[in-house]
């Protein structure tokens, strides 16, 4: 039987990563793919999201074609999957129809304010960047996820939740 695969999206510095991670803890077989790492393997030729350009859309939607090739791969064999991606609702349902469309997919929208997130996002340390350069990107898409129609989305407000807390949520969810 194959493995569920879930979509974990939001803003940047949402707290995407950690809930994947948290969330692949929990299942038997997992693989967490991150969008972003698997634009890393670009070594010549990689366009930057910051600002955003015709090649940049070009070069994340082949990551996200691979990102979900990756995913039935993995899933046929049984394995969870959980893919953290910082993307528009829309896009990724499109995504998920036409890449996905004979797998069970969960989609969660992890939203924190936009205070918190950018609080998050400048105390982060895990970047090879200064996180800063994302604070316009973060209130961008911060408004564009808060006014996006995710109807079959989990969408949790993470403000005030430790990561545990969003995960408890999510499989909470997930179960209704």
């Amino acid at each position: 039987m194959p493995g569920l695969i879930t979509f974990v999206s939001g803003p940047p510095a949402a707290g995407k990563s950690t809930v994947a991670r948290l969330l692949a803890a929990k299942a038997k077989f997992a693989l967490v793919i991150p969008v972003d790492d698997m634009r890393l393997w670009v070594l010549s030729g990689l366009s930057d999201s910051v600002p955003w350009t015709e090649e940049s859309e070009q070069q994340f939607q082949i990551a996200e074609v691979a990102a979900c090739a990756v995913a039935r791969l993995y899933a046929d064999r049984g394995f969870d999957v959980f893919v953290d991606h910082c993307r528009n609702t829309r896009r990724l349902d499109e995504l998920i129809a036409d890449q996905l469309c004979n797998y069970t997919v969960r989609r969660v929208l992890l939203l924190p304010d936009i205070e918190a997130n950018l609080a998050r996002n400048a105390s982060r340390t895990d970047k090879n960047f200064n996180p800063l350069v994302l604070a316009e990107t973060i209130e961008h898409t911060n408004r564009l996820y808060r006014e996006s129609q995710a109807e079959r989305w989990i969408i949790v407000y993470n403000t005030n939740l430790t990561p545990q807390e969003t995960v408890a949520r999510i499989l909470a969810s997930a179960t209704h």
